[in-house]
Order: structure tokens, then sequence, then C-alpha cells
């Protein structure tokens, strides 16, 4: 058995069909009272005992993928309970809630690289899914929802799709390598804009993607952008074009001092102070960072709490 955690599951499972496996799509729908994933998280669970994914903090993956494989072997979909008052009173949740979870043997590989499709073009979708039926079809989102990922009306639950996580970051030396490293670790997307090559062949391999300049269309509603230059004067179009945009976080490297000196070219540049207020400075959270990792796991976790205040699970 090899499992690896992500929140975007499909792409594995659209790989496994195309290597000749068979594979299904695990939704948890329904947790009681509270759990370690929120309903909502999903799993991709191949004939051969590969996963993506995690409905638990590591408790029943394992009886999951035995599930899904007998589920795939009857050829119907099933849903089961893990916890309080299921069937399998051997496989328990130290947490002592319940979770139900629905196994899709059947989930349509159109509907799966549409989904995928929607989010390589950075659009949210739903996907509805009667499990009376095992029927699935997909919806429209809209770009400011702020809904739970996951709606249940009976046996039909309604699963938001948002585009993942993203960090645009630019800047110089071992902070932004760091960040990149981090980041991508914490499943988040990573594009990183420098002028280094070496820095740039850093995060290329951690994972990231790379530019010497900010490309067009990076930053939308579910982008973090961050700037970690000691040469201020460098981050102008960065910073500009991130308060020109939908970006949900904006943060800044540099002393009080210098943030303060940052919102004065601003202003004085003619940038509304609504605008100019929305950059973090210092970024990151509080915790006394002296060193690259430091700081850029500080930047990481005031991303993720800004993400997770800005979109409910």
């Amino acid at each position: 058995m090899n499992g690896r955690f992500s929140e975007y599951v499909l792409p594995d499972l659209i790989k496994w069909r195309s290597e000749g496996k068979r594979a299904a799509l695990l939704t948890l729908y329904n947790v009681e009272p509270t759990g370690p994933r929120p309903a909502g998280s999903q799993m991709a669970v191949s004939d051969a005992g590969d996963f993506t994914g995690f409905l638990s903090g590591g408790c029943v993956e394992g009886a999951l993928v035995e599930e899904t494989k007998a589920a795939m072997d009857a050829g119907k979909n099933r849903s089961i309970r893990y916890g309080v008052n299921s069937p399998y009173f051997d496989i328990a949740l130290p947490c002592g809630s319940a979770i139900d979870v629905y196994i899709d043997v059947g989930f349509a590989d159109a509907v799966a690289r549409n989904i995928v499709g929607a989010m390589d073009e950075r659009r949210p979708v739903t996907l509805v899914t009667d499990m009376t039926t095992g029927e699935s079809r997909i919806g429209e989102a809209a770009e400011s929802d702020d809904r739970l990922q996951l709606t249940l009306d009976g046996n039909t639950f309604d699963r938001l799709y948002r585009p993942p996580l993203r960090l645009v970051v630019a800047g110089k030396g071992p902070v932004l390598a760091a960040t990149a490293e981090i980041a991508i670790a914490s499943d988040i997307a990573v594009h990183a804009i420098t002028t280094e090559d070496e820095i740039a062949r850093q995060c290329e391999a951690a994972g990231a993607t790379t530019s010497k300049s900010l490309p067009d269309g990076r930053i939308d509603a579910w982008t973090a952008v961050a700037t970690l230059f000691h040469e201020h004067e460098l981050e102008g179009p960065v910073l500009k074009a991130a308060m020109a945009s939908d970006a949900f976080y904006i943060g800044a490297l540099g002393s009080r001092n210098t943030h303060a000196e940052r919102v004065s070219r601003f202003l004085e540049d003619g940038i509304a102070k609504e605008a100019v207020e929305r950059i973090k400075g210092p970024l990151g959270i509080s915790m006394g960072s002296r060193n690259p990792p430091e700081i850029a796991i500080s930047l990481v976790a005031e991303v993720l709490m800004t993400y997770r205040e800005r979109f409910p699970v």
C-alpha cells in the first residue's frame, strides 16, 4: 500500500486509469461531531492499493483501501461508516468521532477530466453527487463563494472545488528558496520570481515554477503574493500588481520602519489608501524569526491562516 497526501486527488485517479488500473473516488461526506479532516475531503484509490488523500488522521486509510478494492471487485458504489455506531467496531477513531465515506467506483472519466481542467483554468466548480443513483454532475461556482467545501442534502452532496492555493513570491537569496520548499511541502503551488539563476534552480528543484518577472494572469482570488527583497525598490512592480488584483494575501519583507516608508511611497504614487493597507508588513506571524527557514515558516503559516479565514472548509 502506497499513500501520499494531497488536497487534489483527481489527477492521480486519472493517471492510474490511464495505466490500466481500476480507481475509485472516495468522499468524506459527514463528520460527527468533529474530526481531523473536514467534510469534502477526498481520496483516490487504485486496485493496486495506491492512494492519494487522507480522510482521517491515518486511522482508517488502510481499511478504506481494502473496502474500496472490495467495492471495485463487486462493481458497486457503497457508503461506509467508521467510529461511533459503525459496524466495524474493531476500527476505532481515537478522537471519538464518526465519519461517513462514499466510495464511487464508477466515477466518470469525463467528469474527472472536466474538474481537473477547471482547476488548471483556475475556475471554481461544484460536483453534485446523488449517492442513491450514483450519478454526478458538474456545476459552476462563483469566485466569491465562501460556502463550506461540502453541503449535504439527504443522500446528495455538493462538493466545491476551489482552484489550488497558490503563492507567488518574488525576491532573492536563501529566504526565497526556503519559502518555495516549505510552501510546496505544505501542498501550496508556488511560482517564484527571481533574477538569480541558482536560487531559481533551487526553487525548481523543490517543485516551483519560476520566471524573472511577473507573468500575466498569475494573481487571482486564490493566490497569495509576497515579496522578499532587501532592495525594496525592486518590489514595486509585484506589489502594485498584487494591489490591483483579487489576491487574498499580500505581504512584504522588511522592518516596521521599512514598511512605513513603503506605504508612504505608494501613497505618493497615487495608490488608494485601501489598496496599500492590504499589504502586510512586516510579513509573517510574529515568532522572532532570525534565519531563512524561520522567515519562510512564518510567511507560509500566515498565508495558510489567512486562506482558512477567507475560504472555510
